[in-house]
């Protein structure tokens, strides 16, 4: 058995697709959040320190200045949310005071800030740029004031707390495996105890699976397997018959063999030794129609060892075969065997069959039908066929079969009294199988003007 692949993974495997997805999907959606929040809230923190610079323009003799303590700029530059950089251009882009090899990118409105991203002193920044208005007698115009920011503590802030929305949600994942992981065995208990029942079941209980505790998704499987296990036992119902019927009729043909030939060591006189031989022969030709026949019945029936081959054939055709090839055995018995197309124009009769089987079926109906004739007598094979279905009639003028023992005769080794013909009582029965193996029926009837027996076969043509 193999124990790696098993119900329960595989509905975890199922499950961690999804779930990982979303995972996934949650964890990225989460860092976006947190990104845009200390994006924002950083750039607020970073124009307030521009706008705080900004107040501390001052113009002295038509000169701009910022009177900037520095003291002022050593707490600027030891944030706690980075190292800042500062710097302040005139009207004219010309440079004022800061650091003079950051970058300018004019603002496109006075008064409204300009964020963006670059690099500084080979490190990642975000830079704050906003004009602001000078008025005086001296200079009239716009200073820009640019406030640059190490992205180190926005970076692992952001970090932080995507790690504090992704934990959580990674442990609740965890959470809804074990559940599902439980969930799973829960569901299964039944087919555990199932699989108990059936591992611990001798192999002679072919009884029913209980199917009252079982998933109904798992039910119509019992099902199925319970519909088995009844093919099974009447398999193996009809062998064990099979072997118990087949030892019931050798042994009387056996024991009669071994008797004869008891005797005919006894026996001194070669006339009487002759006749003994005589009686051995045919008593060993009698067990050999019995050994045939009991091997014709076992491969008709549904548990056979032979596969049924099934082709389309023109039934016509093979009967009218069959029928020829019993014209010396009917002749040897004094019987006219005569075959009747109903049409009378030979056309093929189609029908989905395996050749042996029907070959077999119509043998042994001739071969019935000529045992139980009487010397002189007349046996007729008859085919009429209509769209749906083909008829084959084997008509005999003998003793007939009583209308109660009609039914009887069907089953194996059963023997009409009084006929003073030893048949096996299997030539019917084989019949009746392979018929019941090609969807079709069968009839016993009396022959014409009520003497003789009428046997009727009805197949389904082929579609």
């Amino acid at each position: 058995m193999n124990r790696g692949l098993t119900l329960r993974r595989q509905v975890l495997a199922w499950v961690s697709i999804p779930l990982g997805i979303l995972w996934a999907i949650s964890a990225y959606m989460d860092y976006d959040i947190a990104r845009r929040y200390v994006t924002v809230a950083y750039d607020r923190a970073l124009l307030e320190s521009a706008l705080d610079i900004g107040r501390q323009v001052r113009v002295l003799r038509g000169r701009i200045y910022v009177d900037l303590p520095e003291v002022a700029v050593q707490m600027l530059r030891t944030r706690e949310t980075g190292q800042l950089y500062y710097m302040v251009t005139g009207p004219d882009r010309e440079y004022v005071t800061g650091e003079p090899d950051i970058r300018p990118a004019q603002p496109s409105n006075a008064g409204q800030p300009l964020y963006y991203d670059d690099t500084y002193r080979s490190q990642m920044v975000r830079v704050a740029a906003i004009q602001l208005p000078v008025d005086t007698d001296d200079i009239r115009g716009q200073v820009t004031v640019y406030v640059v920011e190490t992205q180190r503590a926005r970076r692992e802030l952001i970090r932080e707390l995507s790690l504090g929305f992704a934990l959580p949600q990674a442990l609740l994942a965890i959470l809804a495996f074990a559940v599902i992981w439980f969930s799973v065995g829960r569901a299964l208990a039944p087919l555990s105890a199932l699989q108990q029942e059936i591992e611990t079941r001798s192999h002679r209980d072919l009884s029913p699976l209980p199917v009252s505790r079982v998933p109904s998704e798992v039910r119509p499987l019992i099902e199925s397997m319970n519909a088995l296990l009844e093919r099974l036992s009447a398999t193996l119902s009809s062998q064990q018959r099979f072997i118990a019927d087949a030892a019931h009729q050798l042994r009387t043909p056996i024991a009669g063999l071994r008797t004869q030939t008891e005797l005919a060591l006894r026996q001194n006189s070669p006339e009487e030794v002759r006749a003994t031989l005589t009686q051995l022969q045919t008593a060993a030709e009698h067990s050999t129609h019995l050994v045939n026949q009991l091997l014709s019945l076992a491969r008709a029936e549904p548990s056979g060892e032979r596969a049924q081959q099934m082709e389309i054939l023109d039934f016509a055709q093979l009967a009218r075969a069959t029928t020829t090839d019993w014209v010396p055995h009917a002749l040897e018995r004094g019987i006219d065997l005569g075959f009747e197309d109903a049409d009378g124009q030979h056309a093929p009769a189609r029908v989905s069959g395996d050749r042996f089987l029907l070959r077999e079926m119509l043998g042994n109906l001739i071969d019935n039908a000529i045992l139980y004739t009487p010397h002189g007598g007349q046996v007729t094979v008859k085919l009429t066929a209509s769209p749906t279905s083909i008829t084959l009639a084997v008509e005999d003028n003998g003793p007939g079969i009583p209308e109660n023992e009609r039914d009887a005769v069907l089953e194996r080794f059963h023997r009409v009294l009084g006929t003073g013909v030893e048949g096996s009582g299997l030539g019917l029965a084989i019949v009746r199988e392979i018929v019941l193996r090609h969807r079709g029926q069968i009839r016993l009837l009396a022959g014409a003007a009520g003497r003789g027996t009428l046997a009727q076969v009805t197949l389904p043509t082929a579609a």
